[in-house]
């Protein structure tokens, strides 16, 4: 019979064998081949054990408990326990030491101890309720594996950095402290690690993306550096940052703040008055940005309004958007698909409750960043490719045709064809997404026909395999602009200054340790993103649950044997059952038809619906108020411009 245990992995002499030191039962000496390599003696461990034979068992790890976890407080017999969901409905019961303030339903942060008592919770802070509105944000982290504090030697490093005494550093730095340089990013932004220049010389652009020298800093295999790599990216999780370095360097030494020097690594392009990137050069710097523009107020700007301290800097706003606009069209040349995911923004309070949901809209200054952006990372790849240095890519591979196929009678069911897509070469099938794409933009099922053909996309990925982004239609692309938040960006920083600027050879280890840290990044970056998206929905259900009763505007973006995928006007999505649906209806693979009406249910169909409280107390169900008469809004197929 299986048993669930807690237990720290301890070391033997004998190399082969390990020790699984037990609570509440014997300690069990087993071989290291049968546990599995990936672990580290000294971790704690919940483990199942079952007994096949007489002392015979298999042990399988079931959890590993991170340095600091986040678990409940639980009292039974007036004593406390931390409690911990380590699988899905699956809970486990810590013993703890004293700590003072606790309650039952307390959320803590602790570590596990073992001593001549045990292993025991040793409970370092209690983070508040766990009803409270934030504690969810916090817990889902943790179930992610997203560390929500640093290391104490990461933090002790930290403390030491200064910036360097700007007179006195080394001369091979480029000074643009005079040069017209300034930031733009969001209004609550505080790390700040790129920021933009343009002047025109010899009839042409001369772009400059100037980016926060972080390796100056933060130097490879240091607390910090290991710290940086564990996270591998900074979680964006709501109001809730989880940054990849502490506060004094991420917000400090190097982001790009007004009115003070900062050390940084520039592209430097020359541009065609059409957007054609002619000539490309990387050295690094030493810059003030004479400006911290936010994208609201640089919006107004190019809206036409005057903003007050924009003034200086109006003209070269606007010569940056026409060259950011000449840029898009090159790249749409090229074959970069051009989707317009709707996705909510969730406001919360200074609690951590939802205040408001609304649709993110993308504007002129967020799009000049964007494609400025998008200029130094695809110049960055080439200088590197043409040295025939290895790099972390950013890879896209083409879509996923057995999605696509899937997706084909969907959007045929509203009058799109898509057929062309299978008839063309890979290289071909960007620009065949985008003609559709193009063809529909002011159609009322756009952003149906949109997230359809998002489904079918693959995710981007880092690689050393130099395979193209299907997506921006670039045929060398990596990311160099934000290596204060990613870890990638640091990686390609160091490869520049070693391999590029100071032109030494790469080695075999060079390129395994490339290899090992892109795959390592690319599957963090998978959780972080399957936590935004938990979290969102989450957050989301709060704040249905507290409009129930309401009556919304809705479209179905998806049809199901099991019913209706809506998405509400501010992009908040639900589902309606097929047995919830108020009528009998026959059902085909692209929509409802009741036997009695002329009600027809299927992508596209615009629909009023009322919140009501599900049959479970924390989920919100859908009642169709009314239809569009029945009707949606479909499209006269056309094929012409295939």
């Amino acid at each position: 019979m299986e048993q669930i245990y807690i237990g720290q992995i301890l070391e033997l002499d004998d190399p082969n064998m390990i020790c699984i030191h037990l609570v509440d039962r014997p300690s069990l000496i087993i071989s290291k081949k049968t546990f599995g390599s990936k672990f580290q003696f000294k971790d704690f461990i919940v483990c199942s054990i079952e007994e096949v034979r007489r002392h015979k068992y298999i042990i399988r790890r079931l959890y590993t408990f991170k340095e600091a976890s986040i678990g409940e407080i639980i009292f039974e017999n007036e004593e406390p326990y931390v409690e911990i969901q380590y699988q899905k409905d699956r809970i486990i019961r810590i013993p703890c030491k004293y700590f003072p303030n606790l309650y039952d339903g307390a959320k803590v942060r602790f570590r596990l101890e073992n001593n001549s008592d045990g292993i025991k919770a040793i409970i370092y802070k209690v983070l508040g309720n766990r009803n409270d509105a934030s504690i969810d944000i916090m817990d889902t982290a943790e179930s992610y594996d997203i560390p929500t504090i640093f290391s104490k030697r990461a933090l002790r490093q930290a403390s030491l950095v200064k910036n360097p005494d700007f007179e006195t550093i080394q001369t091979n730095r480029k000074d643009l402290v005079d040069s017209e340089i300034f930031t733009i990013d969001g209004k609550y932004s505080k790390d700040f690690d790129d920021a933009i220049s343009l002047k025109e010389e010899d009839g042409h652009y001369i772009l400059g993306v100037h980016i926060a020298d972080v390796d100056y800093y933060v130097k490879e295999n240091s607390p910090l550096d290991l710290e940086a790599r564990k996270r591998g990216m900074t979680a964006y999780l709501l109001n809730y940052v989880y940054p990849m370095l502490p506060e004094n360097i991420s917000n400090g030494v190097c982001s790009l703040n007004e009115g003070v020097y900062r050390l940084t690594l520039t592209c430097q392009m020359k541009i065609s008055r059409n957007g054609i990137i002619k000539d490309v050069s990387c050295f690094p710097t030493i810059i003030e940005s004479k400006k911290r523009m936010t994208y609201e107020d640089a919006n107004v700007v190019l809206d036409g309004t005057n903003v007050s301290g924009y003034t200086p800097f109006k003209d070269t706003l606007f010569e940056m958007k026409s060259l950011a606009d000449k840029l898009y069209e090159r790249r749409k040349e090229s074959g970069s698909i051009e989707f317009d995911a709707t996705e909510p923004i969730i406001e919360l309070d200074r609690y951590g409750h939802v205040v408001d949901v609304k649709k993110r809209n993308r504007g002129k200054s967020e799009f000049l960043i964007g494609e400025f952006m998008l200029a130094a990372n695809r110049s960055i790849a080439t200088l590197l490719s043409n040295e025939g240095i290895v790099y972390p890519h950013r890879i896209h591979l083409s879509p996923d045709l057995t999605k696509l196929k899937e997706v084909e009678g969907k959007l045929e069911s509203i009058g799109v064809s898509i057929k062309p897509i299978f008839k063309v070469e890979r290289e071909m099938r960007s620009f065949i997404l985008n003609t559709i794409l193009e063809e529909y933009r002011r159609s009322l099922n756009y952003p149906v026909i949109s997230n359809l053909l998002i489904g079918c996309m693959r995710r981007a990925k880092y690689s050393v395999d130099d395979l193209g982004h299907f997506g921006l239609g670039f045929s060398k692309y990596t990311h160099f602009t934000s290596p204060i938040r990613r870890y990638p960006d640091l990686m390609i920083h160091r490869i520049i200054k070693k391999h590029y600027l100071e032109n030494l050879p790469q080695t075999s280890d060079d390129v395994k340790k490339i290899d090992e840290d892109s795959k390592y990044v690319t599957i963090r970056e998978g959780e972080i993103n399957k936590c935004e998206e938990k979290i969102i929905r989450l957050k989301s259900r709060e704040y249905l649950l507290a409009h129930l009763g309401e009556e919304v505007d809705a479209v179905v973006k998806d049809c199901s044997d099991k019913g209706l995928l809506i998405e509400l006007k501010n992009c908040i999505e639900g589902f309606i059952l097929a047995e919830e649906l108020d009528a009998e209806y026959r059902k085909n693979s692209y929509s409802f038809t009741s036997f009695n009406s002329s009600t027809i249910y299927k992508i596209g169909t615009k629909m009023k619906v009322r919140l009501v409280k599900g049959k479970l107390p924390d989920k919100v169900s859908f009642e169709i108020v009314e239809n569009s008469s029945g009707k949606t809004y479909s499209m006269k197929r056309q094929e012409k411009f295939y």
